[in-house]
């Protein structure tokens, strides 16, 4: 059994789980100081609230009444829908739940007459490019993000045309 949750003012909770999923996923990726930079620069009350106040959708990924991921999107000017966050717990993996996440933003995506859903991968994430790319998104574009701190972020830019 699975759902999809607002996170309301659970910010501290979403910070928690970000931090548990990034120390467990991305240390072979990135430094643990680049982890420690991005966890506090994209997961700080104060910027998850801008986002909710900017239209984004932020949500835990329940399953079997554990929380045990998150999402975040939002519908750009350009009529597309920007994933911005899809984490699960390395105990959810495999399991479907990002497939089932993926399909949630894309049927949001479909109700709103959206054109596309994009999202940003690192180039080293060969697990999430084998998922986007087995699940039908497409290489659109390359791109190396300055985050600041003299940390850059080198991206992929994945797109699902509706």
């Amino acid at each position: 059994m699975h759902q999809f949750i607002s996170i309301e003012n659970n910010f501290q909770q979403v910070f928690n789980l970000a931090t548990q999923i990034w120390n467990d996923n991305y240390q072979d990726m990135i430094s643990q100081e680049q982890i420690d930079y991005m966890l506090n620069l994209m997961y700080n009350p104060g910027r998850i609230q801008k986002d909710i106040e900017e239209g984004f959708v932020w949500e835990f990924i329940k399953h079997n009444n554990e929380v045990i991921g998150y999402l975040a999107y939002v519908i750009k000017e350009d009529n597309r829908v920007f994933l911005s966050k899809i984490y699960l717990k390395s105990s959810a993996q495999g399991l479907g739940l990002g497939k089932l996440s993926l399909n949630r933003v894309i049927n949001y995506a479909q109700n709103n007459n959206c054109s596309a859903v994009y999202l940003t991968v690192n180039r080293g994430n060969e697990k999430g490019i084998r998922a986007y790319n087995k699940f039908g998104f497409e290489i659109i574009a390359e791109e190396d993000f300055d985050i600041g701190n003299g940390f850059i972020m080198d991206d992929y830019i994945f797109e699902y045309k509706l």
